[in-house]
């Protein structure tokens, strides 16, 4: 017997909600398919049912007031909470079978089983095609993208007009040092004008850069890698940009330029290999086999316990979600036409920094094409 489909959650922050109904709500609502790919609903409150109505892709929106007015015709000495109208709903629908997303809240699905559904918890994705890109998500991320290199911009401007100071070598900009906050700050402030939201943007400069999500703190310095990792969200489109890069206020230690090279050479390796069929973990392995031959090895420091090289993903999907399937990594997971996924090689060592750049690409036939435009280079 097939099933129908539900989900409740908030679509602002669940990809799959509003991968169905391209609806935009701070509070949760439900949304159901009927089996087969059959007529879809949404339940919402008073608040969002007449929006939801003109603008929501679904068949059939309905207020809970109406669903509760029902419910207590039925039922004239009780109050039903949100669980018992849900179930209610559903079973309306002459729905004996659900599959719901693995995140799907416990209290509801145990009243639904209780009101006799079968509720059958599924693994991600919920939405396989998601996945897949049509032409107009590869056109929103790269829209997306376009903001992400406004903001990254922004912030290489900054440390690009930035002085360097004697002695230690620290950046000033307008009579105060320079600092990560400082930097952030701009690209956000940019990346919010452009209609877009950020989330934890990483300038990491020096040693901080060693540990790949330390979003970076106090003052930056001339002759140090700084890595400056963007990924906003689009507030009308819902799509992320992602894209890093590493950059040097002033001449670059040998060791960096080097490190710098190595991961722009892994990065072309990755490109050289990406196309429909590929496994990820072969692109994977690729890349850290150049980095390896380049003299940057992957492994733990004897002394400090610490990780050194690349000990990361090469990529992820990019989409609805900042990190979503599929991945190229260690897990092997085979990339196929229309998908989007990041390529962002780097190698990290304590006494060194960090050094990565990312890009997003498609994956096509034959092949991949890079969605990011823009340009690599290290000193500045």
């Amino acid at each position: 017997m097939d099933a129908g489909r539900l989900i409740y959650a908030a679509s602002e922050s669940a990809a799959d909600l509003y991968y169905a109904t391209r609806f935009f709500a701070p509070d949760p609502f439900l949304y159901l398919e009927e089996p087969g790919r059959g007529v879809t609903h949404m339940a919402t409150s008073a608040l969002e049912v007449d929006r939801a109505r003109r603008t929501a892709r679904c068949d059939r929106v309905h207020d809970w007031a109406e669903i509760r007015g029902r419910w207590q015709v039925a039922h004239p000495e009780e109050q039903p909470t949100l669980e018992d109208l849900a179930a209610f709903f559903v079973v309306e629908q002459g729905i004996a079978r659900l599959r719901v997303p693995g995140d799907f809240p416990l209290l509801m699905a145990d009243r639904l089983r209780a009101a006799g559904l079968v509720v059958i918890p599924e693994a991600e994705p919920f939405w396989p095609e998601r996945a897949f890109k049509t032409p107009e998500e590869v056109e929103a991320i790269e829209a997306a993208l376009e903001v992400t290199a406004r903001g990254m911009e922004a912030g290489i401007g900054m440390i690009r007009a930035a002085r360097i100071g004697d002695g230690d070598g620290a950046l000033w900009l307008d009579g105060e040092p320079l600092t990560s906050e400082r930097v952030r700050g701009e690209i956000h402030a940019c990346l919010v004008r452009l209609g877009a939201a950020p989330h934890h943007t990483i300038v990491s400069g020096g040693a901080q850069g060693a540990d790949p999500h330390e979003v970076g703190s106090g003052p930056l310095f001339a002759r140090q890698p700084i890595i400056l990792d963007i990924f906003p969200r689009m507030e009308g489109s819902g799509y992320w940009g992602d894209m890093t890069r590493t950059v040097c206020r002033g001449e670059a230690p040998d060791r960096v330029r080097r490190a710098w090279e190595a991961v722009r050479a892994a990065q072309e390796v990755a490109f050289g290999r990406v196309r429909d069929g590929v496994s990820g973990r072969e692109v994977h392995e690729a890349v850290t086999d150049s980095l390896t031959q380049a003299g940057f090895p992957t492994g733990t420091h004897p002394e400090t316990g610490r990780q050194e090289g690349f000990f990361h993903g090469t990529g992820h999907g990019l989409g609805l979600e900042i990190h979503e399937s599929p991945r190229i990594g260690g897990k092997d997971q085979t990339l196929l036409a229309g998908h989007v996924v990041t390529v962002e090689p780097g190698v990290y060592y304590p006494d060194m920094g960090g050094v990565r750049l990312e890009d997003v690409v498609v994956v096509e036939p034959d092949g991949c094409r890079n969605l990011t435009r823009y340009p690599k280079f290290l000193e500045i």
